[in-house]
């Protein structure tokens, strides 16, 4: 009994250190975040990523009343940080938008209220018509690997306004198992440095894990000037040595992977 016990302990152990693997940036200008009460620093938080399918016959409209209600969706939302649209690699009728939230009582808080604005009613009315489907994720940063490509969190994230840019969305789906996510972010920041070293033109702007949605899902989005960098980026990573060793490290763990090519709106706050 005691050695069962002992084991136990140690299971614990291994999966406390998991968790702080994930959430605890490792580099020396990075921020540490530890959540252990209300007297801590803030955390590094959460994001939200909401897909919604639109008809296509009501594209044109749906996009005209959100950008309409930009100011008004910024004034509720004050953690909204991007739009975009679909341009290949998924459905084109699709839009994304994303939000960051310190945590999920900050969201229903902010949720909540938004919920009571008039105005903000009459938009989501107006809206109804033209939207098939509404899909959200709650997803966690990954701040080591963040930290590793020398990348700021999401929030901080402030580039300069650039007409062209072009946001990746990689997806990885990995085999079911709690080793599994920690297992890819261990080889990915090992990889991350290198992987940037390669193509000054790619930034990491967020690199996290589903908490709420389909587990086990690994997300990175990348911001290039232009498609054709991001062509371009990832054929120079595939030349370094220490990337594809991070690639083939992970790839049996992998059970599906999507890229998605994304164009901020002109009323994203991300551009």
């Amino acid at each position: 009994a005691m050695m069962a016990m002992m084991a136990m302990m140690a299971m614990m152990a291994k999966g406390m250190r998991s968790v702080e693997r994930l959430v605890a940036p490792s580099g020396a200008g990075g921020k540490r975040f530890l959540s252990t009460g209300k007297d801590t620093a803030p955390g590094p938080g959460l994001l939200e990523w909401r897909t919604y399918k639109i008809k296509y016959e009501g594209m044109g409209e749906f996009m005209r009343l959100t950008e309409d209600a930009g100011p008004l969706r910024k004034a509720l939302h004050p953690g909204w940080l991007g739009f975009f649209t679909a341009d290949t690699g998924g459905c084109l009728t699709s839009v994304h938008h994303i939000y960051h939230y310190e945590d999920m009582v900050q969201r229903k808080e902010v949720r909540d209220k938004a919920g009571t604005n008039e105005d903000w009613k009459k938009y989501r009315v107006k809206i109804g018509p033209h939207v098939l489907e509404q899909e959200s994720a709650i997803f966690k940063p990954a701040v080591k690997c963040m930290d590793a490509a020398g990348s700021s969190l999401v929030q901080e994230f402030e580039p300069e306004h650039e007409d062209g840019v072009m946001y990746e969305l990689r997806k990885y789906q990995l085999h079911p198992g709690y080793d599994s996510v920690p297992r890819l972010l261990d080889s990915f920041a090992k990889g991350l440095p290198h992987k940037v070293a390669a193509d000054s033109n790619s930034k990491l702007v967020f690199f996290g894990f589903i908490d709420v949605g389909m587990l086990n899902t690994v997300i990175e989005v990348w911001r290039y000037p232009s498609l054709q960098a991001s062509i371009q980026a990832r054929e120079s990573a595939r030349k370094v040595k220490e990337w594809k060793e991070c690639i083939n490290s992970v790839t049996p763990s992998v059970q599906h992977f999507r890229t998605q090519a994304l164009f901020p709106t002109t009323f994203s706050p991300l551009r």
